[in-house]
């Protein structure tokens, strides 16, 4: 970011859409960015090795000498810190999915797009993965979050604040009942709590049993219920494969997209690899905490 606008950088050999990504990426109502275009990927390399304060680079794949994955996976391995969108045609979806794991590519873009949602997806990657100030975070209704956090100090305050203001919430956690109540503003009597553990009991809810986990919150927000935390997804990501659970994850985020609630997840990024991590940071708005 310079003087307050993000840096972004376009790589595509068709001066017409490179042309067209710059006009509608300057003119969003969201974020202000400074775009600069280049034809091939040789003349993005030659700007990054003289310049790498970019915050997100697009490249179109199909380019002579190095086409988009190759020059995304370059990338990556000397400027980590840049997010990268790979532009493809709708017929090569299968390769853009394979981009994701070769050159962990944050998303891809899809010919031909709309401005609307093109815009949508460049803000959400600007702005996910970055250092945010808890005060500074709003929960908005028919949205996922990840909190990135290492212990959940934060994210519990967050939750339980927005659970308190609103008079409900559904706690999933791994803290046990007594703890929870001496670290923090937790009023049992308006929120729903289920202790994530092995232990049976009532209300008791084990790892293992993502359905079952599932099927309790897509009840609780059929019923109008309006804030989730789910404080435990690496018990979660322990007792099940990372398949399963990017499946339950994605049920989940389209199931609040469609109501008037709001789910959140903790998540302490060590456990994870940084592929895992990438895939579900396209899913859910981003913070770190």
């Amino acid at each position: 970011m310079e003087n307050g606008r993000y840096k972004l950088l376009i790589v595509d050999d068709d001066q017409q859409v490179r042309e067209l990504l710059k006009l509608t990426l300057e003119r969003a109502e969201d974020f202000e960015c400074s775009v600069t275009v280049v034809p091939d990927a040789m003349s993005a390399l030659d700007i990054l090795e003289v310049d790498s304060d970019y915050d997100l680079i697009i490249s179109d794949h199909r380019m002579s000498e190095m086409t988009g994955v190759e020059l995304l996976s370059k990338v990556r391995q000397t400027y980590p810190d840049i997010k990268r969108v790979l532009i493809t045609a709708y017929s090569e979806l299968d390769l853009a999915r394979a981009a994701i794991n070769e050159a962990m590519v944050h998303n891809y873009i899809e010919k031909p797009w709309n401005q609307k949602e093109l815009r949508a997806t460049i803000l959400h990657l600007l702005r996910s993965g970055s250092e945010e100030n808890s005060e500074d975070i709003r929960l908005e209704e028919g949205n996922a979050y990840l909190l990135e956090e290492q212990k959940p100090n934060e994210t519990f305050k967050i939750s339980l604040e927005r659970m308190k203001d609103i008079g409900e919430g559904l706690l999933i956690t791994r803290l046990h009942r007594n703890k929870l109540k001496q670290k923090y503003d937790f009023d049992e009597e308006k929120i729903d709590y289920r202790w994530l553990t092995k232990m049976s009991g009532r209300g008791n809810i084990d790892p293992v049993d993502l359905e079952l986990t599932a099927d309790l919150i897509i009840r609780y927000y059929e019923q109008g219920g309006k804030t989730v935390l789910i404080e435990g997804v690496d018990a979660l990501l322990r007792d099940n494969s990372f398949k399963r659970f990017v499946g339950f994850m994605d049920n989940l985020v389209d199931v609040v997209g469609m109501s008037e609630g709001v789910l959140v997840m903790n998540l302490d990024p060590r456990i994870v690899s940084e592929k895992e991590l990438a895939v579900m940071e396209r899913k859910m708005n981003t913070f770190k905490l």
